[in-house]
């Protein structure tokens, strides 16, 4: 995670505190948002169509276009917490487009070529050392639906569209998500998810297919910040341990809705609840998209809540950041975003595309890198049960594949290793030095280094945060004055891929 100035100052403290499990206060009550409908300027298209399409399909961006200052995040209002209760469908909503059962199916010669993310986060030997088994993973997008390579550890989280359980996926983009987070392994292509006995909560918080009443009479895409704020809350009643959130909204600090959802991602993270979420893709600039270029006054939404909140880009086959990644301060660390395959909504196999309004596309998109983050934070979590949400993003952060420059707005810190997140000793690990990149290029080095260290006992956690405390002490003065003066360039960020997952 990137430290902020207030952040950074506390980073010596906490360490102590930090290599021992906390027990947070419940979450306490908040008055429901009066509408779920946006107000304002244009602010989410969390429900517009999926991804964002191939870096060979996006026109090469101006790293000069990125150059503004970012605004910090307000302080966490406690009280815009919204209170949990059953999911209900939205007022108005309208299904305007039937659900696609239409998917392609690749042969098993074309998955093997699909599976290069897979490999570059090395799964068969991770499975030697976790599997995920026990922890629960809520993918909160556009419904999971049910597939027999989830069989037995799907759970129904119900429906913020519609009014369903959650288990209807009208996009396929939800489906997916969950597939490259935690589907078994398919013995028939070599296919597997991330973390392959892990549970997954589908909670369905928007969708391209379901329209709501807008302003001026003008039907839009369902989901916002508010309801997205209400299905985290709700994913963390659940029992969820790892949150994804493959959805964006691009739009200026303290949009409507924003608040709430602060204060969710905060209460998450005091529940001890790891937060992935999607870095967001270039749009196409049209209403509640992310532009085409880094703007001056966008924010990503949940991406700009970086304290609680752990921001993944994608990267492509060649070691490079996704043209289409959308870049900013925010951004923690990279994964396979490119060319991928995964779960058919309709449950017959794998898909290496998805129906989206009026098209397809390929499963291209930060969407799709959030859930390789989150089924590793899923896998550290089986393994190091004692470590806190902090520390688990932390791990993952600090064993990333670090360039000499070090962090940048494209990638963060690097290409997760996800070998070394498993295996890298003490169990609690400092976050990396926020030295900001010079000239970041996006370039990674995606082959993970193995570590033939064996993980820490109990007594290496205090030993291991009382040795860091003086470095860490005097790495919080500097990330302050780093973070107070000059952020690395792109911030702004938006997202898309068409809206919403990235």
């Amino acid at each position: 995670m990137r430290p902020t100035a207030a952040a950074a100052l506390t980073l010596a403290l906490g360490a102590l505190v930090a290599a021992v499990p906390v027990t947070a206060p419940p979450l306490p009550p908040a008055a429901v948002p009066a509408s779920v409908l946006p107000v304002g300027p244009p602010m989410t298209r969390l429900a517009a169509a999926v991804g964002a399409g191939s870096p060979a399909s996006q026109p090469a961006r101006n790293p000069a276009a990125s150059a503004a200052d970012v605004p910090l995040p307000p302080p966490v209002d406690a009280e815009a917490l919204p209170a949990d209760g059953p999911p209900r469908a939205l007022p108005g909503v309208r299904q305007d487009v039937q659900c696609s059962r239409g998917t392609h199916t690749p042969d098993a010669a074309s998955v093997a070529a699909l599976l290069w993310g897979q490999q570059v986060l090395a799964l068969p030997q991770l499975g030697s050392l976790s599997s995920g088994r026990g922890v629960r993973i809520a993918v909160i997008d556009t419904g999971v639906s049910p597939h027999p390579l989830l069989a037995g550890r799907l759970r129904d989280g119900g429906d913020y569209v519609a009014g369903g359980n959650g288990l209807a996926d009208c996009d396929g983009h939800g489906t997916a998500v969950a597939g490259i987070a935690a589907a078994a392994a398919d013995p028939g292509t070599g296919f597997s998810g991330v973390a392959p006995a892990a549970q997954v909560i589908s909670i369905r918080q928007s969708s391209p297919s379901f329209t709501v009443p807008g302003r001026g009479g003008v039907r839009q895409a369902s989901g916002n910040l508010s309801t997205l704020a209400t299905a985290v809350v709700h994913a963390v009643e659940l029992g969820a341990d790892v949150i994804n959130i493959s959805e964006v909204a691009c739009a200026g600090p303290n949009a409507p809705g924003s608040a709430e959802l602060h204060a969710a991602v905060r209460a998450a993270l005091l529940r001890n609840v790891v937060v992935v979420a999607a870095a967001g893709n270039f749009g196409s600039g049209s209403s509640g998209e992310c532009p085409g270029q880094p703007e001056a006054g966008t924010v990503v939404y949940p991406a700009w809540f970086d304290d609680e909140v752990l921001t993944v880009a994608a990267v492509g086959p060649n070691g490079l950041a996704s043209q289409f990644s959308y870049p900013g301060p925010w951004v923690d660390v990279a994964a396979p975003g490119e060319r991928l395959v995964s779960l058919a909504a309709d449950g017959s196999g794998l898909t290496d595309q998805l129906s989206q309004v009026l098209s397809t596309s390929s499963i291209d998109g930060t969407s799709f890198a959030a859930p390789m983050v989150a089924g590793l934070a899923a896998l550290i979590r089986a393994r190091y049960p004692q470590l806190t949400a902090r520390q688990v993003m932390d791990r993952i952060t600090a064993t990333a594949a670090q360039r000499a420059s070090g962090r940048g707005d494209s990638v963060g810190y690097g290409a997760v290793n996800a070998l070394a997140a498993l295996t890298r000793t003490p169990a609690v690990l400092p976050p990396p030095s926020s030295v900001p990149a010079n000239g970041d290029t996006g370039t990674l080095r995606l082959t993970p280094t193995p570590s033939d260290q064996a993980p820490a006992g109990p007594g290496a956690l205090w030993g291991g945060a009382f040795s860091l405390l003086a470095t860490l002490t005097a790495a919080a003065l500097a990330v302050g004055r780093l973070r107070a003066g000059s952020t690395p360039a792109g911030d702004q960020l938006s997202d898309r891929s068409p809206g919403r997952r990235l």
